[in-house]
């Protein structure tokens, strides 16, 4: 405590950027008390537009910076235009204010260093205000890290910068406005541990608001823009309405209990996504049930997911001996294996001729050509399981990311459309992995369907369709399937 003060005492002294007195919040007592609590680690902030989060910051930076000897607080906004704007008009002026009113000759005003971006005490105290855009680490260990605005921060920075609280045991508080349901800020919210205080509202209780602007623009942004209206004055996660899968669609096929279900017996479905360097090569299974809707005809389980980083790689190139491996493998973790769809990319030739001369695998592999068509019909097929809620998803991280950030593009006039990553930080890899399986399961033909030098003239009816109860009349299938194995 600077001369026994508390947090609280301090920000009494301080004023807003207009000069007014600070008017204390009861969501600020409990902020400060959850940043004096040993056990919480992380403090989180949700609210809607101009309802005081950017000073309630400066206001816990300034108490930091004065009532802890030797603290380094490092605040940090998304460009250097709001960085400014906070350290001047929350941090810099107010302090100035403050110590403006004690006698010349008290002791207790010390000595203060004041820069461009920072202010340094006699006791050792440094605050710096940086902005996310010109850094990628702080000189030391911050004892507090704060960002505001995180919405608008890099998931890179946060990656990067968290871990410095680690070497001073410091702590973290974020504030935001909800903005898009994607990206650090969406998902810490959205997942809270027993370290963090979480306090999120759509109610504007600042005392300086105007209560009649406030009305005036919810009715301009709803007629207008209303998804900005949702996010700015409603303070909810939400999409702009370009967005291919809303992202409460897809949190509501989230099922978080499902993880790899390393066999069944029921009708599998499989699609392959592939690239030797660049990208990532990915496969997933998906498992067609019982419906679980009264109106619905079936319910698809996405059993597995595997993907293989060409970057982990010692030869910087995917294996594909290890995905021939996996594909090998499914008829015994799956059979009743219906479909493996494999792109016909510039990659085919590593998968495609071992699966189509495999003795189970060459009756149920297909490739595709990704031309817009196609790619209209698999995106097409994801999109209508999820919106007939027919699916269930793992909480795979990657897949989810990928799935909040795709959007519908219109091309050719607009007669037709494809899906594009707009976060720009995933290529397509697993999602359209999954979007092919979807396609697959309406796709199957009827096994009788296929020739019958395949399978040497015995109808499906005889063996149920299933490979591995399949025997061939000239009993030499079980040592052909082991030797591809």
């Amino acid at each position: 405590m600077r001369g026994g003060m508390t947090r609280l005492e301090i920000v009494s002294q301080l004023t807003g950027e207009y000069g007014q007195p600070l008017q204390v919040l009861p969501w600020w007592r409990s902020a400060f008390a959850a940043l004096d609590d040993p056990a919480i680690k992380e403090l989180l902030i949700c609210l809607s537009r101009q309802t005081g989060k950017s000073q309630c910051l400066a206001a816990i930076a300034v108490t930091e910076l004065l009532t802890r000897p030797g603290a380094y607080v490092v605040m940090a906004a998304a460009s250097e235009r709001q960085a400014q704007a906070i350290y001047n008009r929350k941090i810099k002026k107010p302090l100035e204010h403050m110590f403006r009113g004690r006698r010349p000759n008290s002791k207790r005003r010390g000595r203060i260093i004041v820069t461009k971006r920072g202010i340094e005490l006699s006791n050792g105290a440094v605050l710096e205000v940086i902005a996310t855009n010109e850094y990628t680490s702080p000189g030391r260990s911050p004892t507090l890290l704060l960002m505001d605005e995180a919405r608008d921060i890099p998931d890179t920075f946060y990656g990067s910068f968290v871990p410095s609280v680690i070497g001073a045991g410091g702590k973290v508080v974020i504030a935001s406005t909800a903005g898009p349901p994607r990206g650090f800020f969406y998902e810490l919210v959205q997942h809270p541990l027993d370290e963090t205080w979480l306090y999120r509202s759509a109610l504007n209780d600042n005392p300086h608001a105007n209560r009649a602007l406030i009305n005036f623009l919810e009715r301009r942004l709803n007629l207008l823009m209303p998804a900005s209206a949702r996010r700015e004055l409603g303070n909810e996660f939400t999409d702009d309405g370009d967005e291919f899968l809303p992202g409460p669609l897809v949190e509501a096929a989230v099922d978080d209990i499902l993880g790899e279900i390393d066999q069944s017996e029921e009708l599998a479905y499989v699609a392959y996504d592939l690239s030797r360097k660049r990208d990532l090569t990915s496969r997933t299974v998906v498992l067609q049930g019982p419906p679980r809707r009264p109106e619905a005809l079936d319910h698809l389980v996405v059993a597995s997911i595997r993907v293989w980083d060409p970057k982990r790689s010692p030869t910087g190139e995917t294996d594909f001996a290890e995905v021939r491996a996996d594909l090998a493998a499914l008829p015994y973790r799956f059979p009743n294996l219906q479909v493996v769809l494999i792109d016909e990319g510039a990659e085919a030739g590593a998968l495609l001729p071992f699966a189509r001369s495999h003795p189970v695998l060459g009756l149920v592999t297909r490739g595709f050509v990704a031309t817009p068509e196609r790619n209209m019909q698999l995106w097409g097929a994801l999109a209508a399981r999820l919106h007939t809620r027919t699916l269930s998803l793992p909480r795979h991280e990657r897949l989810i990311a990928e799935l909040r950030g795709l959007r519908q593009e219109q091309f050719a006039l607009g007669s037709k459309w494809r899906v594009i990553d707009s976060s720009r930080k995933f290529h397509r890899d697993v999602s359209v992995g999954l979007a092919g399986a979807c396609f697959a399961v309406g796709e199957v033909l009827p096994i009788d369907s296929v020739e019958e030098d395949l399978h040497g003239g015995i109808p499906a009816s005889e063996y149920g369709g299933n490979f591995l109860e399949w025997r061939h009349p000239d009993h030499v299938f079980d040592e052909d399937l082991k030797r591809w194995m």
